[in-house]
Parts: C-alpha cells; structure tokens; sequence
C-alpha cells in the first residue's frame, strides 16, 4: 500500500466523491482493506442470536414491539442501528431475518463510512482508523453492538477526516450534522471533540474564525441541552462524578497502590494503547511538538480520571464500552503521525503490524464468543425443556443454572423472549431466574396477563407485537419442580444419556461437554434444590475407574422428555485412549444410567 495522491485544490465534490482513488498497489488496495470487514460481516452473521445481550436484546424487544425508534437519555446516535431492523419489521420480514438484519446493521453503517473516508475521500488514514475503531478495544462489546461510544468514534474519524480538508463553506452543515450525533452519544464524547479539534488546530493550517464559530455554538447548545435536559440515569452518574471530588475520593491518585493498580489494569487489557501511546511520544519529542504532547498525554489523564469517578477499575463489559474511546485518542495522532514521507520500507513494515494488529484482535473477539455461544446454547436448552411443561412464562433456579457463562443478567427475561420466537410465536416463552421473580417483585402482584419485561418491570401482553410473539394466559411455572423424586432408581430405568463429546481433549483441562437425556417413562425428575442431583462422570481406562470424586453439575432443568444440557468434566493426567462415562447422582448414589464415549487424551 502507499500513499494516497492529493492535491492541495482539493474539493468537496460529487464528481470527486465518485472517481476511484488512485491509489498505488491498487490490487492490494482494492482487496486487503475490505478484508477485516468481510471478518465482522461473517460474525455478525453467525453470532446473531449472541448479539442481543443485555442493552442490545432491550433495544431490539423496544423498536420490534413498538415499530419505531428507541432512544434513551436523548441518545439520538442509537437510532442508526435500528433503521434497517425497522424497514424490515414494517415489511413484515420473519422474526429470524429481522434479527439477523438488527445483528448486521451497525456493521454495515460503518462499512458505509469506511467506504466514505477510503473512497470517496481519498483518505486511506481515515479508513485504517475506522478499521482499527472495529477491533482494537473490542471483545465483549461485540455482542453489545448498541452502546454509544461504538457509534461516537467512527462519527469523530469521520468528521476528523472532512475537517482536514479544504473544503467549502456549504459542507460545514455535514459536519454540524456529524457533530450533534457525536455529542449526543455519551457525555465522554464531548471530551473527544475538544480533543480533536484541539489536536487539529495549528497556525499553518488554521481555518478562518466563519468555520470554528458555527462548530462552537453548536457545542455550547449541544451541552447546555444535555445539562437541562438529562434523564435520571444521566443525573444519578454526574452525581457520582462529582461526590469524586470529595477529598477522600480525590487523594485515591495520590495512593500509589491505586495508581499502580490501574496502570496494571490499562497494560493486561488494553496493551495496545500503552504501546501506541509509547510511540505517540517518540514521535511527538522528536518533532519536538509539545503542545501536541502535552493535550495527548493530559487528555489520557483526564479520561481515566473521568472513567475512575464512576467505575471500579475491572475488568467488565460496561469499563471494556468507557475505554474504548482510548482507539481514537491514541491512535489518531498515530496513524496521521507517521509520516508518508518515510521510506517505503518502513512504511510497508508499519502497515504489517497494523494488519497484524488487527488480524489479533478479529481472533481475540472470536475467541471471546465462546461463553456468549454457551450460553445462548444453554438459555435454548432450557426454553426446549420449558415448552414441553406447558405455558409461556417460567422461573429458573439461579443457583442451579448458573454454570459461570450463564451471566443471568436483567435482560434474561427480554433474551429468552427473543430466542424463542425464532421458532415461531406461538412458541414464544420467557425466563426470568428466580433472584428477579423473588425479591423484586411480589409473585402474587403478577396478573395472569402480565409477565415481568425484566427486572423490577411488569408489562402486559398488550405491549407485544402479535406478528412476532404470542403468550399463554397463565402463572409462572418452575423449571427447576422441587417436588421430591420418589422411586428415583425405579425411574432411572427409563432415562437414557448421549455424550457429545468431542473425540480429542488436551490433558489436565477443564472443559463443557453437551450431553442429552431421554426421559422415556411418565415420570418426571425434578431438579429442585431440595432433591440434591447431579450430572457427573467417571473416567475408565483399561477397564479400571481412575476416580470416582468427580465434579458434580446441578441438573439445570426438569426431565420430561428429551433434555439437552452441558457438564463441567475435568480431562484426566493420564493419556491415552479412554472412555467417558456419565451417570446421574441422586442423594449421593450413582443410578447406573449407560452412557460411554471414546475419547483420546492427548
């Protein structure tokens, strides 16, 4: 790849916008940029039911029942994920579609603006931004593919690559345009906009006061709407932010353990931009820039500052969503840094590492689905064994499903809702764990044509969209009977189990194995709390037991017909080829189910 070729009569215009870039190694460029995307396009495809978690799974139940947009706390940036999944709900698509469409959506608006920047342009920088604003800082946050910030930086590189040019004054209402979805995103992103503009503005290229003077009004209206104007969400963080300043909270920063502690944090979980922010310096000291230093620098402080008045400092999903703006502060005086002026082999050696760079972190997010896959599997598992007990609303036991990727969050009313409509929507259901049904609200307040929408929050079946979901008339019924297990081992005579297992496992791992069981008598088994039963296993090799104190895993769910869920087994020292037995354990005494799977331990 090289440099892009520009002139400085550079224009804003629609016979620019629409003539192909000339860029050098053009079959390089045509293909290798476009290739992270095509990466993001298939996840999005196969993790589609994964990204309906949390505030993702709230947003979609929102726009799909009440066919039009959903905003909160004057977001208005939420609403560019929600245009594609509104068309197809008002075209009447199935269920399924309309969910896969919610799941690409937010791709493709920023491949639209990937394109934008590449292409139309003609700025190459701009575009390995937007690619990097995709990657870099993402894991978890993949699946929650609403979260403002995700929306705010791909708006700010965009508005940072037209600003760069000399463009004419009618284009400054596009990048008005730009800079209200910007700042209505999240609080932090007025942060960033001063930052850019900041890290923009120079005396050589300065624009005249008629461009920064519309930029700043709407600024100033922008914050003064969203001081006046807040939600009691908003309200509640500022609070937080402020009571910070309080003298025992402040002198945290001057506790070097606590200093250390989030040095630490920022280097195991985001190493990319300590090592960035390295080379950002290098840079700017030897340019012997420091103005530009010193607004990188104290910006970075004053984000942390910001980010620590608020947040523990832990790993979680929601810190991952704060940090990622980290990508555009550090990474934009990078990338427009680096000089094209440099010999083209380093030029070459610098975008091997940004594609390497990418290509781990595309790996780092693949990898980071496996417990969101697990646990929609499991949540699918548990609406299997909910419809074959009848009616449309249940409780599960969080004790006993809870298998560590299981994350019974708020939303689990609102996701198991969605999940099961995919079937159909007379087979539609909802699952709330029993935490939520408990303590927060009084079952007996429930009516018969309500069910709670998610914790601490009762609606009616009104509120439903009948093309897409349908709920029985009824009460809550439990997964998870506690109705004692009588003539257990007569029972087990009709219950059979599969493994499916793999047919390889690494020595010494700990891993989820999927099992089904058949029921094929009359009687149930129950799994309540109180009937002490348990899937678990024993490993046999040569005909000799290795232990029998295995690990035990709560039976999730009833058995009324055919049960599907997974088993925590520890692969064994030992190698070699052995076999796999799992058996079910009822008040301490294995019953002696049949079950066996070759498996080679390597």
């Amino acid at each position: 790849m090289a440099n892009v070729v520009e002139t400085s009569d550079t224009r804003m215009t629609l016979r620019r916008l629409l003539r192909r870039p000339k860029y050098r190694y053009m079959v390089v460029n045509r293909i290798v940029p476009h290739l992270p995307w095509m990466a993001l396009f298939a996840m999005a495809t196969i993790f589609y039911k994964a990204r309906i978690y949390a505030e993702s799974g709230l947003y979609f139940s929102e726009i799909i029942n009440n066919k039009t947009f959903f905003v909160e706390c004057q977001r208005i940036v939420s609403v560019i994920s929600q245009i594609l999944p509104l068309i197809s709900i008002w075209i009447g698509l199935e269920f399924k579609y309309v969910l896969l469409i919610y799941s690409l959506s937010p791709v493709i608006f920023f491949y639209f603006l990937f394109l934008f920047v590449y292409y139309g342009l003609r700025d190459r920088r701009s575009g390995l931004l937007m690619i990097l604003a995709q990657t870099v800082g993402i894991v978890h946050s993949f699946f929650i593919p609403v979260f403002e910030l995700y929306y705010a930086v791909p708006l700010l590189i965009t508005f940072y690559a037209i600003w760069r040019l000399p463009f004419r004054y009618n284009v400054l209402f596009i990048l008005l345009l730009l800079e209200i979805l910007i700042l209505l995103s999240h609080p932090m992103a007025f942060v960033l906009f001063v930052y850019l503009l900041l890290y923009n503005f120079r005396k050589e290229n300065a624009k005249p006061l008629k461009f920064y003077l519309p930029v700043i009004l709407v600024f100033l209206a922008v914050l003064a709407f969203r001081y006046f104007v807040t939600c009691d969400y908003g309200s509640g963080k500022l609070t937080t932010q402020i009571n910070f300043f309080e003298p025992g909270q402040y002198l945290l920063y001057l506790n070097p353990a606590f200093t250390k502690a989030t040095g630490i944090f920022l280097l195991r979980n985001y190493f990319e931009i300590p090592a960035g922010f390295i080379i950002v310096i290098i840079i700017l000291v030897s340019r012997k820039q420091w103005l530009r230093l010193l607004l990188v620098a104290g910006t970075i402080f004053i984000y942390v500052f910001l980010v620590n008045s608020s947040y523990i400092v832990e790993p979680s999903g929601y810190l991952e969503q704060l940090m990622f703006p980290f990508v555009a502060i550090v990474f934009i005086p990078l990338i427009y840094g680096f000089s094209s002026k440099r010999r083209q082999g380093r030029q070459n050696l610098a975008v091997l590492l940004i594609s390497a760079l990418v290509v781990y972190r595309l790996t780092l997010i693949y990898s980071g689905s496996e417990i969101f896959v697990k646990r929609v599997a499991q949540m699918e598992q548990l609406i299997e064994t909910a419809r074959q007990k009848g009616g449309s609303k249940f409780v599960i036991s969080s004790t006993i499903v809870d298998h560590g990727y299981s994350q019974l969050t708020w939303s689990y009313p609102i996701e198991t809702m969605l999940l099961s409509a995919i079937d159909a929507n007379d087979l539609t259901l909802t699952i709330v764990p029993d935490k939520d049904f408990d303590s927060d609200i009084i079952k007996e307040k429930i009516g018969a044509g309500q069910f709670i929408y998610r914790k601490s929050e009762l609606k009616n079946y009104n509120c439903l969209n009948k093309r897409y979901f349908h709920f029985d008339i009824g009460p809550y019924r439990t997964i998870n009977d506690s109705t004692p297990n009588s003539n257990i081992n007569y029972t087990a005579n009709d219950l059979r189990i599969t493994i499916n297992s793999k047919n390889i496992y690494p020595a010494m791992d700990t891993v989820w194995i999927p099992v089904t069981i058949v029921n094929k008598g009359k009687t149930p088994v129950y799994s309540g709390k109180g009937n002490n039963i348990f899937l678990s296993y024993f490993w046999v090799a040569n005909n000799d037991v290795l232990n029998w104190n295995e690990i035990r895993t709560p039976l999730q769910s009833d058995i009324i017909g055919t049960m599907h869920q997974s088993i925590k087994v520890a692969i064994p020292q030992k190698k070699g080829r052995m076999q796999l037995k799992v058996d079910i354990i009822a008040d301490d005494n294995w019953l002696g189910i049949y079950s066996q799977e070759d498996v080679l331990v390597y």
